[in-house]
């Protein structure tokens, strides 16, 4: 309750009076019969908080997949000659899933492990989210929606290829003969990349972009043809979806910071997110994907490489460095040097489907929400390579604490004030744990910001001696904002985080049927977990695009990659907001990272 007040005092200081007597009543009141509560709950499950998290983070939210949830990465784009070289390569990825698959059916994933936070020994992590990657399903639901938990005797042994909006599915093991071969693999890729649009095929994918009752209803319409219960239980049992992409999105959807930032070809940083985002909408690619399902990888026809994922299953860590790792071993391969034999395998299954009038007109109404938010998503990608973590380091800062910070600042300066951040902190360290949250808004970082922003025109007339009291005032206010973040980080990933355990409470109140307390329905409670920043550090072994949404329709999303040379941010918000622009953002974090590095050479030099 004391971090809660100190997040009360950060974001909406206004509230701080009216929240500590809530604080004191709750204490006093029900807060002791909830927690102990929870202490029960303890006893009875593996993670007492895994369950009612999903739910609060996933499964109760109404709204569509990509964009809000789903998360993009692009990694570097491949360069194919022809579409033969794309099916090779294609196939062999999927050979390597394949191989990953079965390393998880024997459970033979190398487990992960840290240091204890004394650092003294080093500490497994869970691996729960890694072996449920390719086994968990994302089903629609009019309240709310659930995983399907897949069978490996009756699933995962067909992958569903995603070209021109119409589906097909590639048997990729038999019974009576085990896998089939990469050649074969390539001869069934070849067959599907050479067919030709059809006008005529019904973008039924793009009904996964509907918000999650609509499409429940949508699919319970579908369900009434037994042609597409067929069709849906191949695609939610598939191992993936591979995507096909026959166009490149139009320089609309460009908007790097910097001009000369191009990913390949003319299209830049932030045309390759939208691709994996949401795949352009139903002009070009956003029918050709199934969200619902977990991994949706994506080949465009320019060599663009990429995937959009269904969040709820695992965390970005942990389903980005399989995508990457297997991406590696497929590079690492020498060229093909046989020659393609024809193939005897039947030609994949085309999905057919048999719709009704209700149907099509969802599939209408599904298009003409997905394109509008497709529209409203403005997106940047902002490389910073002025300096990266070895600066950081060489400052004896925690990286990840100094961007925080910096976010911070970015954020004081365009708004005028704080807001409640979102930093997912991985919990693996506990038993099906996956993330607490980092929050950077602090009563320390507010101190910092403030001494950052004081009006400069005030400041010119500073003697030299009062600049440099000045600078050494900040740099102390600094210093206790990074201390302040670096225990946050720490608390968080050990377990000592309190949105988890917030959560734990009103569900526990919920449960035991007693009334929602006071604290939990306050004005100040809800400004405290309307996350208009929401973070996320995600470091690949190699230079890669990731990016989501914002999360509320007044924020900002912000996905950073610490690279060695720089640091790659990928900024989101949506135009229709008014007051947000992600294009701004990006300028001004370029401007506070400069500034911090200048504030820390400066109290070097007056040492």
């Amino acid at each position: 309750m004391q971090k809660y007040l100190k997040q009360v005092e950060a974001v909406c200081p206004n509230h701080l009076e009216r929240s500590k007597v809530l604080v004191n009543s709750f204490l006093s009141g029900p807060g002791p019969k909830l927690q102990h509560h929870l202490l029960e709950r303890r006893q009875k499950m593996v993670n007492w908080a895994t369950e009612w998290w999903l739910d609060d983070m996933y499964f109760s939210i109404p709204l569509p997949l990509p964009i809000n949830i789903n998360p993009g990465l692009a990694l570097r784009p491949k360069k194919f000659s022809n579409q033969q070289e794309a099916a090779i390569f294609l196939a062999r990825f999927l050979m390597e899933l394949l191989n990953y698959q079965e390393t998880l059916d024997r459970k033979e994933l190398e487990v992960e492990y840290v240091k204890t936070r004394d650092g003294k020994r080093m500490q497994p992590l869970c691996m729960a989210q890694h072996y449920q990657i390719l086994r968990l399903y994302r089903k629609p639901g009019e309240v709310r929606d659930e995983h399907i938990v897949l069978d490996r005797t009756t699933s995962g042994d067909h992958i569903i290829v995603a070209h021109y909006n119409q589906f097909y599915s590639i048997p990729v093991r038999a019974s009576d003969r085990g896998r089939i071969t990469e050649m074969e693999m390539i001869q069934q890729l070849l067959k599907i990349m050479e067919t030709p649009a059809d006008p005529r095929t019904p973008p039924v994918g793009i009904l996964t972009t509907s918000s999650r009752p609509i499409w429940a209803r949508a699919r319970q319409e579908l369900l009434k043809n037994e042609q597409n219960r067929h069709n849906l239980e191949l695609l939610e049992r598939c191992l993936c979806i591979v995507c096909i992409d026959e166009d490149v999105l139009p320089v609309t959807f460009n908007e790097s910071y910097k001009k000369n930032d191009c990913w390949i070809n003319d299209r830049d940083y932030a045309n390759v997110l939208h691709h994996c985002l949401h795949g352009g909408g139903s002009r070009y690619h956003g029918a050709n994907r199934w969200f619902d399902k977990t991994l949706n990888v994506i080949l465009g026809k320019d060599g663009m490489w990429g995937m959009v994922y269904e969040h709820s299953t695992g965390e970005a860590l942990a389903i980005s460095n399989a995508f990457e790792t297997l991406t590696d071993n497929v590079d690492a391969m020498q060229p093909l040097e046989e020659n393609l034999v024809p193939s005897h395998l039947p030609s994949p299954e085309k999905l057919e489907w048999k719709l009704s009038d209700r149907s099509l007109n969802d599939i209408r109404e599904a298009i003409a929400s997905f394109d509008s938010l497709v529209e409203d998503l403005d997106l940047c990608v902002l490389w910073f390579d002025d300096y990266s973590k070895e600066f950081i380091k060489a400052c004896k800062i925690s990286p990840d604490a100094y961007i925080q910070l910096a976010l911070q600042l970015t954020y004081f300066r365009l708004h005028g004030h704080l807001v409640a951040t979102y930093e997912s902190a991985s919990i693996r360290r506990f038993a099906a744990g996956r993330v607490d949250v980092i929050r950077a808004a602090s009563p320390e970082t507010l101190a910092w910001v403030k001494a950052m922003c004081q009006g400069d025109p005030e400041l010119q007339n500073d003697t030299q001696e009062e600049g440099t009291k000045r600078g050494q005032q900040i740099k102390e206010f600094f210093d206790l904002a990074v201390q302040r973040q670096t225990n946050e980080i720490a608390d968080n990933i050990n377990g000592y985080g309190i949105d988890n355990h917030l959560i734990g409470l009103r569900y526990a109140a919920k449960e035991m049927g007693e009334g929602m307390p006071e604290l939990f329905n306050d004005e100040a409670f809800q400004i405290v977990h309307h996350f208009s920043l929401s973070t996320s550090q995600v470091t690949t072994k190699n230079d890669a695009i990731i990016g989501y949404g914002p999360v509320v329709p007044d924020g900002y999303g912000c996905c950073y990659n610490v690279r060695k040379n720089a640091i790659i941010f990928s900024i989101s918000a949506f135009h229709s907001d008014g007051r947000t622009s992600a294009r701004k953002f990006a300028q001004t974090v370029e401007s506070s990272l400069r500034d911090m590095a200048e504030m820390l050479k400066n109290a070097q030099s007056t040492r």
